[in-house]
């Protein structure tokens, strides 16, 4: 008798896209780019898309918790990040 095949849980995934980070915070898009522009949320450039590290997802959900309610006004910005390197497709010469 052959035994059932096993289903591996699929790993978290590392990197998330704009999409479906505005998915899991239920926001648009539009509004992931300024908190990203703001440097409220980091994001790595892979080629010509962007993505978003699991981690600083979670911990810019943490800071909208342990903020103010009304960060409209600008006083409470978290500052700049450096932002992380782009990651080339290619290695070596073109």
């Amino acid at each position: 008798m052959k035994s059932p095949l096993r289903q591996e849980p699929e790993p978290a995934a590392l990197l998330v896209t704009i999409d479906e980070a505005a998915r899991r915070l239920s926001i648009g898009r539009s509004h992931i780019y300024e908190v990203m522009r703001r440097g409220r949320l980091r994001s790595v450039r892979i080629g010509g898309s962007r993505r978003i590290l699991e981690r600083d997802l979670e911990a810019f959900v943490g800071q909208l918790l342990d903020g103010p309610e009304d960060p409209g006004n600008g006083a409470h910005e978290v500052p700049m990040r450096t932002p992380i390197k782009s990651v080339p497709l290619r290695s070596g010469r073109r």
